[in-house]
């Protein structure tokens, strides 16, 4: 069985139009990533003058780190008094004042605001806000009870103790992460690339009228299909990881930083309410796990979708408009309150932030089920109904082709 796995991975994907299109692509993608920083980071040169950079990670050896009162009270000390010169508008806009760090105390005063007083405030203040979110949730546990709610009792249960004992210790550089949580182009490319590469699996014999062999094989060609949908599978899962690494590589690099890797997913503040308590680094290789697995079910569609035609641009067309339907799909129900019907479309796996970012479950026989784990199952259900598609239709084209040859022969 491996080594016909082998030999369909040497048939279908080790093409030099797979290869060129891949380091096209990751050129591409690292491109666009440093677009992303160009153009939106706060330590740019072109978004904020090159002197910032600078700036920021010398203050960083200062007030990077565990959050003590001391680093706090060092920072208002400096942040106090820009904050009442700006306050009328009427300081000086004197280039290069020497009682400034920068060009002047505008400047300054939005350079310690934007890099470090809003980041350590919503850092300092965490604690608090979760506390109150647990202590709300235990109350509407009791208060559930009382009126006999069993789904919301539990949920409230659940929200209580994900949110008890949070807290953000330690003041990191987070910009990273924070575009790198958003960021979904290579999963675009990837995608694409995998169209591309799964459309010949079940057309290339058909285009050589190869597929009536099926039916003389052992098993019925059973162990070819399932050798076939395994080499996918290693194709898909190869060039997905390569894109999460050539992201993770390229945000590191061309940020500069991964200082934030051991802190919390909620030191991001769109993932305040995030439904998992783990770390930036951990999320970040659960996320490329998630994502892998939301593209290896579109891929089984476009593999279906490919097993009744005879040539491949047709089912490319139509794989290509099933991954756009789902990503708009996605896209209008992201940030809405129906939970069932984000998480029923495998492509919310792929930009699954929306899955992460806050608490919120669906209900399974009157128990909150997480609606990343519902995800998942959905993905699953999914999987495995495509597969069962996918061996249906092969062995009735098989059967179809083999019952022609046969009238033919005996004509």
């Amino acid at each position: 069985m491996v080594k016909l796995i082998l030999f369909e991975c040497r048939k279908h994907f080790l093409k030099n139009s797979i290869f060129i299109a891949v380091v096209l692509f990751s050129a591409l993608n690292v491109a666009k990533i440093y677009g992303v920083h160009e153009g939106n980071s706060l330590l740019s040169s072109n978004v904020t003058g090159p002197q910032w950079k600078e700036l920021y990670w010398d203050m960083y050896k200062n007030f990077g780190g565990t959050i003590t009162n001391e680093k706090i009270g060092k920072l208002m000390a400096i942040y106090r008094p820009l904050e009442d010169q700006t306050a009328d508008l009427t300081a000086s806009t004197a280039y290069r004042n020497p009682n400034t760090y920068l060009t002047n105390v505008y400047e300054d005063f939005n350079f310690f605001r934007w890099c470090f007083v809003n980041p350590m405030r919503y850092a300092y203040d965490y604690k608090s806000y979760a506390r109150e979110v647990a202590a709300k949730a235990r109350e509407n546990v009791s208060f559930y009870e009382s009126v006999g709610n069993s789904f919301e009792s539990r949920k409230n249960a659940v929200i209580a103790e994900l949110f008890a004992g949070r807290a953000i210790t330690s003041f990191s550089y987070t910009e990273m992460y924070q575009y790198y949580v958003q960021y979904d182009f290579s999963a675009l490319l990837a995608l694409l690339i995998c169209l591309y590469g799964l459309m010949s699996v079940f057309l290339s014999e058909k285009e050589t009228e190869m597929d009536t062999l099926l039916l003389t094989t052992k098993a019925g060609g059973a162990k070819t299909v399932w050798a076939k949908l395994m080499a996918s599978a290693l194709f898909v899962c190869t060039v997905c990881f390569w894109f999460w690494l050539v992201d993770f590589a390229a945000f590191s690099v061309i940020f500069g930083s991964l200082e934030a890797a051991l802190s919390p997913l909620y030191a991001l503040e769109p993932f305040v309410n995030a439904s998992l308590n783990v770390s930036l680094g951990t999320y970040a290789v659960l996320s490329a796990f998630v994502k892998t697995a939301g593209i290896l079910v579109l891929c089984l569609a476009f593999l279906l979708i490919s097993c009744f035609f005879r040539n491949a641009l047709i089912p490319f067309m139509i794989g290509l408009s099933v991954a756009f339907g789902c990503m708009y799909t996605a896209e209008a129900f992201m940030g809405s309150g129906r939970v069932l019907f984000k998480a029923i479309n495998p492509f919310v796996l792929v930009v699954n932030r929306e899955l992460f970012r806050k608490a919120e479950f669906v209900p399974l026989l009157g128990y909150p089920l997480p609606s990343y784990v519902a995800a998942l199952l959905f993905a699953a259900a999914w999987g495995a109904a495509l597969l069962g598609g996918i061996a249906l239709s092969v062995r009735k084209n098989a059967w179809r082709k083999g019952g022609r040859k046969r009238v033919a022969l005996d004509v």
